[in-house]
């Protein structure tokens, strides 16, 4: 079965066909007017937002905050999850209101037109004529297909400003991108280190030898500044262009290893105001779409900025 899209969890699989009412959206190349206007406050929740009913059992009346308790004591880490992606929101949001950072409903547009059109295809291709696609995305999410396509163009261009902001708010700020290599062995990191100053390529040993997750990509992470959170990066950022470190100490999670870092560039800040650089990180976010160690990096550096008052540039601009 095709992959299930942005836009919802899936929901259990029912076999009945989506209610008749509310009859699916056309696609056109215009904006839907509910979608004219696209601010950061898409990714709040709502303020006036009530304990709304969620289900009910005979005369017992089931509300979010029931469900939210419930969670939190069979599934404390998705609880918590879930927590942790709206605070994410939140920083996201006033970085975006902060810098001025706005999508634009076209590409969001053209971005949700086209990873329907990829599921579409997909799910043409495993049934041929015998589901059609509202009925899929029924079976799937337990929407009607107009309600799908709004919450994905919600997603789009919520994901459009996670990526916005982090990227922007790299670019403000000195950078280095490096690959590196984690093993418990020294004598393994010494020979890494030896082979490349020696002529050999670093991704090539990260990929056979790091025991890191990262070796499936040769050990790169994406570019970082100083507020970056991992053993390497004060070593990483002391390197210049095409250096590789001495093999050095650190922790990582439960246990100590051995890391070597090279460098594969150091990218100076540029303050510069988003409107002047949103194509150049659209163009990068295509290539180079946002990764788990990003988001992960800032929220863990903007987090305890939570409750302090906006500073007048978070990303160290110059």
């Amino acid at each position: 079965m095709p992959a299930a899209p942005a836009g919802g969890a899936a929901a259990p699989a029912v076999t009945e066909s989506p209610p008749a009412a509310h009859p699916p959206v056309q696609l056109a190349p215009n904006v839907p007017p509910e979608l004219h206007d696209l601010g950061p406050e898409i990714l709040l929740p709502a303020q006036d937002s009530k304990d709304d009913e969620v289900a009910r059992v005979g005369d017992l009346v089931l509300r979010k905050s029931h469900a939210f308790t419930r969670l939190s004591s069979a599934h404390p880490n998705l609880a918590l999850t879930a927590i942790d992606l709206l605070v994410f929101d939140v920083l996201v949001a006033r970085h975006a209101e902060q810098f001025g950072i706005r999508v634009d409903p076209r590409r969001v547009e053209t971005i949700a037109q086209a990873e329907e059109q990829t599921i579409r295809g997909q799910v043409g291709s495993e049934f041929g004529g015998e589901l059609d696609f509202g009925s899929y995305v029924w079976r799937i999410f337990g929407m009607r297909l107009s309600d799908w396509q709004q919450t994905l163009r919600l997603r789009t261009a919520q994901r459009l400003y996670q990526g916005y902001v982090i990227r922007y708010l790299g670019l403000r700020e000195d950078r280095v991108q490096v690959r590196f290599l984690s093993h418990k062995d020294e004598a393994v990191a010494r020979e890494v280190a030896e082979k490349v100053r020696a002529g050999a390529d670093f991704g090539t040993l990260a990929l056979r030898w790091s025991e890191d997750g990262t070796r499936r990509d040769g050990g790169l992470l994406p570019p970082f500044g100083k507020g970056f959170q991992h053993p390497i990066a004060e070593v990483a950022l002391t390197l210049k262009r095409g250096e590789v470190s001495e093999p050095f100490k650190g922790r990582l999670g439960d246990s100590d290893r051995w890391f070597v870092v090279y460098c594969l560039d150091r990218m100076p800040g540029r303050d510069v105001p988003f409107a002047a650089v949103q194509a150049e990180i659209d163009k990068d976010l295509a290539d180079n779409p946002l990764t788990q160690i990003e988001t992960a990096a800032y929220t863990l550096r903007w987090r305890s900025q939570l409750e302090k008052p906006a500073a007048k540039d978070p990303a160290g601009g110059k």
